[in-house]
């Protein structure tokens, strides 16, 4: 099987550690992932699947969790909550909480070019946020909130959906002209 290697190292084939090339034929092209499941969906799912640094044997057989998760966040995002729209201190204050706890964790993810830890990370806060829309956090300042900073912390990994539901949520301009958002500090406190 494939193995990927860290950048500028190349792919390795098998334990003869050969080198991929297209005169061996060994090559694995994206572009049948690509057309099946759009290249955010193959982006997030090689940033996710391993350590940068450390490579791993390439199976594609597991890109459908990323495709999961997308799909989840689209329509997180968009579909309108079945819950009515409530200010409820705790839920907002623990959706404030967690979301400015993932960004502090994120950012540094970025930095040290943990792209694995900063996938995972995303799917936790949207599971979080899923809980928190249907206990009638959608629409509040909270929500917004979170979806404005979750939306700037996904666009570096799946930067095509994000600026797509960065658009349809109303914001104005391309979010990959946003600044990254601050973290604020007093919210990450339990």
């Amino acid at each position: 099987e494939p193995m990927l290697q860290p950048r500028n190292q190349g792919m390795v084939l098998g334990e003869d550690n050969e080198k991929m090339s297209k005169s061996r034929g060994n090559v694995i092209a994206p572009d049948d992932l690509v057309g099946e499941y759009g290249a955010d969906t193959v982006r997030a799912y090689l940033m996710f699947f391993a350590r940068w640094e450390l490579g791993a044997p390439w199976n594609s057989s597991n890109i459908e969790g990323s495709a999961r998760w997308l799909r989840k966040v689209w329509y997180t995002f968009l579909e309108p909550s079945d819950v009515e729209t409530k200010a409820d201190e705790t839920i907002t204050r623990d959706l404030r909480r967690k979301v400015h706890q993932t960004l502090q964790s994120i950012t540094h993810d970025y930095e040290t070019l943990n792209f694995n830890t900063v996938i995972s990370g995303l799917m936790e806060l949207l599971n979080e946020m899923a809980t928190a829309k249907a206990q009638g956090a959608f629409g509040t300042d909270a929500w917004h909130e979170a979806e404005c900073i979750y939306l700037r912390m996904m666009a570096p990994s799946c930067p095509h959906i994000a600026e797509e539901l960065w658009q349809r949520t109303g914001h104005n301009y391309s979010i990959h002209n946003q600044p990254w958002p601050e973290v604020d500090v007093e919210a990450t406190k339990e």
